[in-house]
């Protein structure tokens, strides 16, 4: 006979639980789960922070090294090893700044978009299939409570953004 997996513990339900350090605790906890269960659907070959630096790239189209090392919280020696390899990998390429002779701007690459959606192909992928085993009720209120964490997390005027940006992700979503 083989054991059965525990039963999933039921989120505390006592007004201590929705104290905000608690749920503080829990959001950050689940969050930190979540990160490394997608970062598991990553395709191999690059570091988390090689993913992370070319999906920041590709947002903002192109970028100076430096403002590299500040979105990613770099020093600007790593964020320069990191853009070295990007460019290497063929995923980013320099080119000079028509506003500053000086400045050099990253630029991503076709290559280099096509591995971003890949790793969020793959991780929408592997999320939507661990949500549909939810129901219909619980998705309300992981939706509704999404809501709310966008508001909490979310810089202002980003929220409708980020519902816009989901909306287009489902509607290229293949359908299940």
């Amino acid at each position: 006979m083989t054991p059965s997996a525990p039963a999933p513990a039921s989120p505390p339900s006592d007004l201590g639980a929705s104290a905000p350090a608690q749920l503080a605790s829990r959001l950050r906890v689940a969050m930190t789960h979540l990160g490394r269960q997608l970062r598991h659907q990553d395709p191999p070959g690059m570091s988390a922070t090689q993913h992370l630096a070319l999906a920041t790239i590709a947002k903002r189209g192109e970028m100076a090294i430096g403002d590299l090392a500040e979105a990613e919280r770099l020093p600007s020696s790593a964020a320069t090893r990191l853009a070295d390899r990007l460019e290497e990998a063929g995923l980013v390429v320099r080119s000079r700044d028509p506003h500053d002779r000086r400045g050099v701007q990253l630029v991503i690459t076709e290559a280099g978009r096509r591995i971003v959606e890949e790793r969020r192909t793959a991780g929408n992928a592997w999320l939507a299939e661990r949500l549909s085993q939810l129901s219909d009720a619980e998705r309300a209120g992981l939706a509704a409570a999404l809501d709310m964490v966008e508001r909490v997390v979310l810089p202002e005027g980003a929220v409708h953004e980020a519902a816009r940006l989901a909306a287009l992700d489902a509607a290229e979503a293949p359908a299940r």
